[in-house]
């Protein structure tokens, strides 16, 4: 992703607050971070499935976003830079399920030396209250196709809206929608034969 995207006025997130000091010009990045870290990477959890592969999807997004506003090259307002995170985690961690199927290829040609196959890794993190429930909750989103996932992690978990979706994945927005009417009545008839017992 060399060139830094510009974002159609549906992306850019309202601004709550600035993220740049207005004396001194400088960014605040941790504060940022703070606010939009977790949902970020959670999108790269579903994106990649695996937390080390989200961890360093996330890191590479946040250093390239950093470097292209800072060094003026970002073509977008403060309120895009989250639209703009959110397409970088897409772009690498398909890049990053492409070396990974190079890795399970080359495992499965040489499935006799041994080697396990890499458990799988929580996407949403909580309390130890609410394990059970998030375990069930995650089933459920790993069962659906993951383009179906990645429309219920946005809109559920980010709250974006469908046109946001769409802009993001580059997906038409009726088929957005139509993904999300589809994950949710799956997922409400696995909950039918398959209740979560609390």
């Amino acid at each position: 992703m060399g060139e830094t995207p510009e974002y159609a006025e549906s992306m850019e997130q309202p601004a709550e607050k600035s993220y740049i000091c207005a004396e001194s010009g400088k960014i605040n990045w941790e504060s940022w971070l703070d606010d939009h870290g977790s949902r970020l990477l959670l999108y790269a959890r579903q994106q990649t499935r695996s937390e080390a592969d989200a961890e360093d999807v996330m890191q590479e997004t946040l250093v390239q976003l950093v470097r292209a506003v800072e060094s003026g090259d970002f073509r977008g307002s403060e309120g895009q830079w989250y639209a703009y995170a959110l397409t970088a985690i897409r772009h690498r961690a398909m890049d990053a399920g492409r070396r990974a199927q190079v890795r399970r290829n080359y495992a499965e040609a040489h499935k006799d030396s041994g080697e396990g196959v890499c458990e799988e890794t929580p996407w949403l993190s909580c309390g130890a209250d609410d394990e059970y429930l998030r375990r069930q909750v995650e089933k459920l989103l790993r069962k659906l196709p993951p383009e179906f996932a990645e429309v219920i992690v946005l809109k559920i978990w980010d709250g974006l809206t469908f046109q946001q979706i769409a802009d993001t994945t580059g997906v038409p927005m009726p088929t957005v929608c139509s993904r999300y009417r589809y994950a949710l009545k799956k997922m409400r008839e696995e909950l039918e034969l398959n209740p979560i017992a609390y």
